[in-house]
C-alpha cells in the first residue's frame, strides 16, 4: 500500500492544489477537538492523535536528520571518518552480541553464584562448629591439667619415677646385653635388607637375673612406701618410715649402675674368643643392657631427691613451732607497751599540787 495514497479518511480533504494552509489549519482545528473530547477524568489533556499522513511525515523528517552529511575535507580525513564509523558500527554490533550471551548465560551464572553463597555459608557454620568443639576441648583439657595438677605433685612425680625404674629394671633382666655379629663390615649399608650373623648372645640369665628380679621387687616397693608416706590418711604410719626407703632406692640404683658398668657391659663386648675363629668380629651392645643402665640411674636419681624432700610431717612440725615462738614474743611486746604506757600515765595523773596551805 502506497503511504501517499489517501485513505477512506482522507477523502474528504481538498485537493492537492488547493490551500496547504488552511489544510494544516483544519487538521489543528480536528486534532485539538479530538484532544479536548479525549481529557481524562483527573482534567489533563492526552497526547493528541496524529493520523497516518502525519506519522508518516514524520518518520521522513527523522530518517532526513539521521543521514548523513557528505564528508568534506581531504581524503586522509575522509578515510578517517569512514573508518571511525565502521569501528563504531562494528563496536555496536558486538557489544550487542556479548550482552545478549551475557543475557543468555544468566540464569547459569546465578545458579553458580547461588551455589557460591551456599558453599561460604556452609563452610562459615563449619568454622563456627569447629571453633566451639575446640574451644571445648581446650576447657577441657585446662580442667584436667588443673585437676592433675593438685593430684601430681613433686614428690609424687618422683615416686612415679622410681616405680616405673623398678619395672624396667626388672624387665632388663629378661633381655638381650649384648652379641657379637661377624663380617659387620660388609654389611654397611645394607642393615636394612640383611643382618650380620651372630655368633654370641649375651643375657643376664647367665650372669645376675635372679639377684637382679628380687632387687627390682624390693625397689617397686620402697617406691610404694613413699607414696603412702605422703599421702595424708597413712602418713603418720609411714612417715618414719620414707628416710629409709629413699636410702633404699639410691643404694639399689647404684648397684645397679655397678653391676651395668663393671660386670655387664666388659662381659656382652668381649670379642677375644671371637676374634680368633673368625674376622670382622663386632660386639653390639642390645636394649637389656640400656634398660639396665637407664633403671640404675633413675632409681639413684629419684632415691637422692626423695631423700632430701621434706616430709609432710616435718613440714606440719615445723609450722606450730614458729607460731608458738612467734606468741611469747607478741606477748611480750604487748606487755612492754603496757608497762610503758602505765609508766607514762603514772606522773601524768598525779595532780600537780603547787598551792600553798
Amino acid at each position: 500500500m502506497d503511504p501517499d495514497q489517501p485513505k477512506r479518511d482522507d477523502r474528504t480533504d481538498p485537493p492537492e492544489g488547493g490551500n496547504p494552509d488552511a489544510r494544516r489549519r483544519a487538521e489543528g482545528l480536528t486534532a485539538r477537538q479530538v484532544s479536548e473530547s479525549r481529557k481524562s477524568d483527573s482534567g489533563k489533556p492526552e497526547r493528541p492523535t496524529l493520523t497516518e499522513k502525519q506519522r508518516i511525515e514524520a518518520r521522513r523528517a527523522r530518517q532526513a536528520r539521521r543521514r548523513h552529511k557528505p564528508v568534506e575535507g581531504n581524503p586522509l580525513s575522509k578515510g578517517m571518518r569512514a573508518t571511525g564509523i565502521e569501528i563504531r558500527r562494528t563496536a555496536s554490533f558486538l557489544g550487542g552480541a556479548v550482552l545478549s550471551a551475557l543475557a543468555a548465560l544468566g540464569p547459569a551464572f546465578s545458579a553458580a553464584g547461588m551455589g557460591l553463597v551456599w558453599l561460604i555459608e556452609r563452610a562459615g557454620a563449619g568454622l563456627k562448629a569447629l571453633g566451639r568443639q575446640v574451644g571445648r576441648a581446650s576447657a577441657a583439657v585446662g580442667r584436667a591439667v588443673v585437676a592433675l595438677d593438685r593430684v601430681i605433685t613433686p614428690g609424687r612425680a618422683l615416686v612415679l619415677i622410681a616405680a616405673v625404674a623398678a619395672v624396667l629394671l626388672g624387665v632388663a633382666q629378661f633381655k638381650g646385653l649384648g652379641q657379637i655379629e661377624i663380617g659387620q663390615s660388609g654389611y654397611s649399608g645394607f642393615q636394612d635388607l640383611a643382618k650380620a650373623p651372630a655368633i654370641d648372645h649375651t643375657t643376664p640369665a647367665d650372669v645376675h637375673t635372679d639377684v637382679f628380679v628380687p632387687i627390682a621387687v624390693v625397689a617397686f616397693a620402697a617406691a610404694l612406701v613413699i607414696l603412702l608416706g605422703s599421702v595424708a590418711p597413712s602418713a603418720k604410719r609411714f612417715s618414719s618410715l620414707r628416710r629409709l626407703a629413699s636410702m633404699l632406692l639410691v643404694a639399689i640404683g647404684l648397684l645397679t649402675l655397678a653391676v651395668a658398668l663393671l660386670v655387664d657391659l666388659p662381659d656382652a663386648t668381649d670379642t677375644a674368643e671371637a676374634s680368633l675363629a673368625y674376622s670382622g668380629v663386632e660386639a653390639v651392645l642390645l636394649s637389656g643392657f640400656w634398660l639396665e643402665l637407664a633403671a640404675g640411674a633413675a632409681l639413684a636419681a629419684s632415691g637422692f631427691a626423695l631423700l632430701y624432700e621434706p616430709s609432710t610431717g616435718r613440714i606440719g612440725q615445723r609450722h606450730p613451732e614458729s607460731r608458738r615462738e612467734g606468741r611469747p614474743r607478741r606477748a611480750e611486746g604487748g606487755s612492754g607497751s603496757g608497762t610503758r604506757a602505765a609508766s607514762g600515765s603514772g606522773p601524768a595523773a598525779g595532780p600537780a599540787t603547787g598551792s600553798r596551805a
